[in-house]
This record gives C-alpha cells, sequence and structure tokens, in this order.
C-alpha cells in the first residue's frame, strides 16, 4: 500500500471536516444561520484532551474537530480559525505517525501485504501476470487431456459463428476436444460441418440461448457450464482455470449424472 493510501486511510479515521459539515450543525434546524457557540477557552480543551490522564477515543477528537470547526465556520476570527487548524495538524500528525507504524507492520507480516503476491511495480506486475499466465495455460493443458467443450449452437445465429471461429482457435492452440452441439439439425460450414444433435441435452441442462459452452469430463462425471452468449478467447480461458480446480479436483461434484449426446449428423 503506497504511503498516500496509508495517510488517506488513517486521516479518514480522524477526519472531522466531512462529519462537520454533514450532520452536526445543518441537521439542526432549529439553529439559524447565524447561530454562535462560543468556543471553548484553551484550557477548558486542554483538560478536554487530558481527561484524567487517559487517551482520547476518536469519537472524542471527532466530535471536538467539530465543535473548532463549526466556531471557525460560523465565526472565522483569526483566533478561531488557528485553534481548529492546531487541530487538525495534531490528527494529520497522528496519520502520519499511524502511516509509518503500519508500513512496518506491512514489512515485517508479509501475510498482511498483498504487494507480496501481487506487486504494485511494472516489473513485477508483469512477472505476476506472466506466473498467472503459465499457471492458466497448465490448467487448461490438463482439461485438454480429460475432457472436452460441449458447443450448442444454431446455424442461422450469427454469434455462434463468430464464436465457432474463438473454440476453433482454442481447439488448435490447446488440442482440446470440441463437441458440436446443434440445435436446428444443420452444421457450422465449415468449421463445425459435423454436429450431435443436442435439442434434447440442451432442454436437460437448462439451455435456452446460443451459443452456450460447457466443459465435460466424462471420467469425472461431470459437465459444467462456461458460459452463454459470444466470449472471447481470453475470457474462455480465464473462465476454464477458474472452473478447473472444481472440475479436476477430488470430493466435488461425484454423483453428477452423465449425460451422452447422441443422434450425429452429416
Amino acid at each position: 500500500m503506497s504511503r498516500r493510501k496509508i495517510l488517506f486511510t488513517a486521516f479518514f479515521l480522524f477526519s472531522t471536516a466531512h462529519t462537520a459539515l454533514s450532520e452536526p450543525y445543518f441537521d439542526q434546524k432549529e439553529r439559524g444561520w447565524f447561530w454562535y457557540e462560543p468556543l471553548p477557552r484553551q484550557e477548558e480543551e486542554t483538560r478536554h484532551e487530558s481527561r484524567g490522564g487517559r487517551r482520547l477515543t476518536v469519537k472524542e477528537i471527532r466530535e471536538r474537530g467539530e465543535r473548532l470547526f463549526e466556531a471557525a465556520l460560523l465565526s472565522p476570527t483569526k483566533e478561531n480559525v488557528r485553534t481548529y487548524m492546531e487541530h487538525q495538524k495534531r490528527v494529520l500528525e497522528r496519520s502520519e505517525e499511524f502511516a509509518r507504524v503500519w508500513k512496518r507492520v506491512l514489512w515485517e507480516s508479509p501475510a498482511l501485504d498483498s504487494t507480496v503476491d501481487n506487486p504494485v511495480s511494472a516489473a513485477g506486475a508483469e512477472i505476476s501476470r506472466n506466473l498467472r499466465k503459465t499457471v492458466r495455460e497448465g490448467v487448461i493443458e490438463k482439461i485438454s487431456r480429460v475432457g472436452k467443450l460441449v458447443f450448442f449452437f444454431r446455424s442461422d445465429c450469427p454469434f455462434c459463428r463468430g464464436q465457432a471461429e474463438i473454440i476453433k482457435t482454442l481447439e488448435r492452440r490447446h488440442g482440446i476436444g470440441v463437441l458440436a452441439a446443434s440445435l436446428d439439425g444443420t452444421g457450422l460450414h465449415p468449421l463445425y460441418p459435423h454436429f450431435v444433435n443436442g435439442a434434447a441435452q440442451a432442454a436437460r441442462l437448462g439451455v435456452r440461448r446460443v451459443p452456450a459452452l460447457f466443459l465435460f469430463v466424462p471420467s469425472q462425471r461431470k459437465i459444467v457450464r462456461i458460459g452463454t452468449g459470444y466470449l472471447t478467447l481470453g475470457e474462455i480461458r480465464r473462465r476454464l482455470h477458474a472452473v478447473g480446480e472444481e472440475v479436476l479436483g477430488e470430493g466435488q461434484e461425484k454423483d453428477k449424472e452423465l449425460f451422452t449426446l447422441g443422434g450425429e449428423g452429416k
């Protein structure tokens, strides 16, 4: 987390301006625009901060800031504005100390630091992207060895024709099998002229719109919907990776009913 973000987080905890504007004064309609609440004397404020030697709570700091802000806003004398500025300066100093300790805790506690796994620098981010890509490619390669894609389409669907080109690219690059399932008894020439009649199976799977894409793993007796509608190549890869652990993992959906697609057309 950057120093600016840490400062903002800490300052937000102690911030007084927003709460001062939103609720304490303007929501109290019995007060007029020229209502003036006398500013407590400095020695009274000092005693208020001490509270018997204990530290003030965030709520007490915010409430004091609200009073000082209202006084400075409604009666902007040098004394009132200076008092409010001094209060804000103390809050900012506490925020900076909070930010400094926050950073030290992050350095010493890698489990709390999100930048360990997701670097923010350009070079680190590039390495992280390459690592994620390698993992994703590995999952897709495993899927291609044990499963196949089921592609539901209609021959008169323009989106299905565009999707067919994407799926053919995926098939060529990763060697994953594709089972083309037509809902109107006609293939998609020239990419998928051979097909199976998939109307009955589409009804079983709740396919009402096409194109629709499923991942089918016969050995695991699993079938998982990848998506409906036109999907880009990158999106299909991301979704295959996302469902990879579910489909290839142990102890999940063992009783998923195996469906068969019959009636292969010419």
